[in-house]
């Protein structure tokens, strides 16, 4: 349709946005769609553009809204002809090569984001199958900037190339981002594990009848049909997960609303705890969450001031909360006596670099883990296989693959020798033996740490065979005794 004509003295009359947006109405039959093309149309948010109604459209933007509502006349989802679409406090470019984020991805970043968040200093999250970033560039966005590392991946590189066209507007927080093409874990290419991982995966079946047809022919049928139950990707995901994920870290799937009973099946399947489905705004079930779990193994004790209390063991996790406990700990003189030595100090940036993401023991395969008394925090133990040669040295041992060992205390000089450093010793090592194969458990407490070494004696250990200069202690080489489990019963 032309935008001049003749006004019957010869001049042109110039079409305004008003006479546009009244067209745009009448050939779309919807106020609200007619609006958002005009306002793209000009590059013009709402406000802007009522200021600009009675202004005279210029020839290049007529052209584009003319371009806009054909595609909209065909059929084409207006997020698409927009080429825009926003997502909690994000607008994000989309287009056919991606799916159209709805509201109901928003909870499930919400969901997310919140897991993500009661993590500790440092964080690391990955959203799987991320098409336009939606999920994963809100949580970079959202997240605090400082100690988080936010995971993009997707199989097709069309969709990272439109990932990475709405990374390029996320301001400072892209420094956080990782963008990995790969399908599932298979793009989590170095090992790292991760707090939380959430995916907005297809989950259609191929013959489903609700699928709406606007859906099924316009949006990328790789994104969102799975197998002939739609649950294809999501066994997947199920069954690789969770030994990506840190110990209490969190799996987060959206899913359709008739399969919550099922993604809980398979997660608790798969041996996650806290399992939980819930619903959208509409009161439909649409992501269910689950948890790997941390516990390790459990004990009674026998005998009093404690009789029959529940010694657990499980691994440290990436909360602020176990590692204030560790700062406590490691503040205490009747710890640090004979752990690290009373002249060590520690803060948090310590306790990270030795015990959290990327630590020290991260790297090295050792096993941080809280000791519980009744599920109060009480103290630490960690485990470890002297499968290094420099580490068997250290024991005096010629090859130390398949021996295990481990080093503890008691945070709390209140519940020295009542029996519960016995416990625990026993109780890890048949964990050891019967969970992680080990061949041996040997300890090597310092030969002057009588206490200790009567508790090692009294839970089934074994041996008088000294390591001279084990190991610096209080700044002097101190002998340790090297003892092997060996339980008479």
């Amino acid at each position: 349709m032309s935008r001049t004509d003749d006004n019957g003295d010869g001049a042109e009359h110039t079409v305004t946005w008003r006479e546009l947006l009244a067209e745009t109405r009448g050939l779309l039959d919807d106020d609200t769609h007619a609006r958002w093309i005009c306002e793209t149309a000009t590059g013009s948010s709402p406000t802007e553009f009522a200021a600009l109604h009675d202004q005279a459209a210029t020839e290049r933007a007529v052209a584009r809204l003319d371009a806009m509502v054909a595609r909209a006349r065909s059929g084409e989802p207006i997020q698409y002809v927009l080429g825009s679409w926003g997502f909690r406090h994000l607008d994000l470019a989309i287009d056919d090569r991606v799916l159209i984020p709805r509201p109901e991805t928003e909870l499930v970043a919400e969901t997310a984001i919140e897991l993500a968040a009661a993590s500790g200093p440092i964080r690391r999250v990955a959203d799987l199958g991320t098409g336009s970033g939606a999920i994963g560039l809100a949580m970079a966005d959202e997240l605090p900037h400082e100690g988080t590392t936010v995971w993009i991946t997707d199989a097709s590189s069309d969709a990272l190339d439109v990932a990475r066209a709405n990374l390029a507007g996320l301001g400072r927080s892209a420094v956080n981002v990782v963008v990995r093409q790969g399908s599932w874990t298979d793009a989590l290419t170095d090992g790292s594990s991760f707090d939380v991982v959430v995916s907005n995966p297809p989950y259609v079946a191929e013959a489903s009848p609700d699928i709406e047809s606007l859906v099924s022919e316009w949006e990328p049928s790789t994104a969102l049909f799975s197998g002939s139950d739609g649950l294809d990707d999501i066994r997947r995901l199920v069954r690789d997960v969770p030994r990506r994920l840190r110990p209490g870290g969190w799996l987060v799937l959206e899913h359709g609303h008739d399969q919550g009973d099922a993604v809980r099946s398979l997660m608790e399947g798969a041996g996650l705890s806290e399992v939980e489905t819930r619903r959208d705004l509409a009161g439909h079930d649409r992501m269910t969450l689950g948890r790997r779990p941390s516990r390790l193994f459990a004990s009674r004790t026998g005998s009093a001031p404690v009789p029959d209390a529940v010694v657990g063991v499980r691994c440290l996790e990436n909360t602020v909360s176990d590692y204030a406990h560790l700062l406590q700990w490691l503040a205490t003189p009747e710890v640090l006596e004979w752990y690290e030595g009373r002249d060590k100090t520690f803060d948090l940036a310590d306790v990270l670099a030795e015990y959290g993401p990327d630590g020290e023991h991260e790297r090295d395969g050792t096993i941080p883990a809280i000791i519980e008394l009744d599920g109060d925090p009480i103290g630490y133990i960690q485990l470890y296989e002297l499968d290094d040669p420099d580490d068997a040295a250290g024991f005096d041992l010629d090859d130390g693959r398949g021996i295990w060992s481990f080093d503890l205390y008691l945070g709390r000089p209140d519940l020295f020798g009542q029996g519960i450093g016995r416990t625990v010793c026993r109780a890890t090592a048949e964990y050891l033996l019967a969970v992680r194969g080990a061949r041996d458990v040997v300890i090597v407490p310092h030969v002057e740490n009588s206490r200790a070494i009567a508790a090692y004696r009294g839970a089934g250990f074994v041996g008088d065979h000294v390591v001279h200069e084990h190991e610096m202690h209080e700044g002097v080489m101190r002998d340790a005794l090297r003892l092997h489990y060996r339980p008479t019963v």
